[in-house]
């Protein structure tokens, strides 16, 4: 009888401790697995951010090289990112400067992606256009563009190689300003000019801040019958160019070269453009030069007063404004 009850003692104990190895491998295995996951998925967010910080450095860059040679009389105000999983946003700001008065001018969002892509998110993009009464009746068949985030005006630029049916000239409504207004205007050449030449037959008060370059390798799509009547001009968002920095005022041909060089040198995004362009400037050369760089239009600043000595030059084929302040 002893020896029974001695039996099923042995034998309860046995299966207490084994029921407690059980619940000590059960828990030491959730511990391990909860350690492992959480060292996974430190160690995955951990390098989601390291390959979301080398993606989003990547994409500002690539975008300062395009800005470098784009965006008429536009400077960099600032860029914020916020970062996610796999994916991040990337918002960039701009200014302009007339006559020394900032004109912050617009925001623009990239998505970027942690294995390096990155692209304007879907969405219109287009600028605000407004109907103008002396357009209409000159039969202008596109309406006046505005800047859809402070309602400035939007330049407009005309290539001297194609006839256009109209061509909008602003420099009157200088008359109905008052003389102190300091104001944005976007030129148009009669033909293709250097930076000195340009400099040297403007008025006095009259101040060159950007040169539109000629980068167009083909004028086909501006020509074609699928354009609206063939004669849209090219908005300030599709131009390519130079200018002064706010803190040098010394520019030249050598600029816009060195943009394009260091664009494509970068081997990001844009690099298909940056040789596009390089390679029309060079012709069947081994390299561009100054010379190649030819300016078919120039943005201005001054005053309302100071640009109405534009009125009277025969080198203007056509004159938009651009951003207006007061002094």
């Amino acid at each position: 009888m002893n020896d029974e009850k001695s039996n099923f003692d042995d034998g309860a104990e046995l299966s207490l401790l084994v029921r407690r190895a059980r619940r000590r491998t059960i828990l030491r295995n959730i511990s391990i697995s909860f350690a492992i996951t959480l060292f996974i998925l430190t160690g995955g967010w951990f390098l989601n951010l390291q390959l979301q910080y080398r993606s989003s450095d990547n994409a500002l860059r690539d975008i300062e090289k395009l800005k470098a040679i784009s965006g008429p009389n536009q400077y960099v105000l600032g860029s914020q990112f916020d970062y996610g999983f796999l994916h991040g946003t990337l918002d960039y700001r701009t200014y302009k400067l007339v006559e020394g008065v900032p004109v912050i001018w617009g925001e623009e969002t990239y998505e970027f992606s942690s294995w390096g892509s990155f692209s304007r998110p879907p969405g219109d993009y287009s600028y605000l256009q407004l109907p103008d009464p002396v357009m209409k009746e000159k039969g202008f068949k596109y309406e006046r563009p505005f800047n859809r985030y402070n309602g400035e005006r939007e330049m407009m630029f005309y290539l001297p190689l194609v006839k256009y049916e109209n061509y909008l000239n602003e420099l009157p409504k200088l008359n109905e300003m008052s003389e102190q207004k300091l104001v944005e205007l976007g030129i148009s050449l009669d033909t293709n000019y250097t930076v000195k030449q340009i400099e040297s037959m403007l008025p006095n008060g009259v101040h060159p801040v950007w040169y539109w370059v000629d980068t167009y390798s083909t004028l086909e799509p501006y020509t074609g019958d699928r354009m609206l009547d063939g004669t849209m001009p090219q908005r300030a968002s599709s131009v390519y160019g130079f200018g002064i920095h706010p803190k040098d005022n010394d520019v030249s041909e050598k600029n816009f070269l060195e943009g394009l060089e260091d664009g494509i040198q970068t081997n990001g995004k844009y690099q298909h453009e940056f040789e596009r362009i390089y390679d029309y400037l060079r012709k069947d050369k081994e390299k561009p030069d100054t010379s190649d760089v030819r300016i078919l239009g120039v943005v201005v600043t001054g005053t309302a007063d100071s640009l109405k000595a534009l009125q009277a030059q025969k080198y203007v084929k056509a004159a938009v404004l651009g951003a207006i302040v007061d002094k």
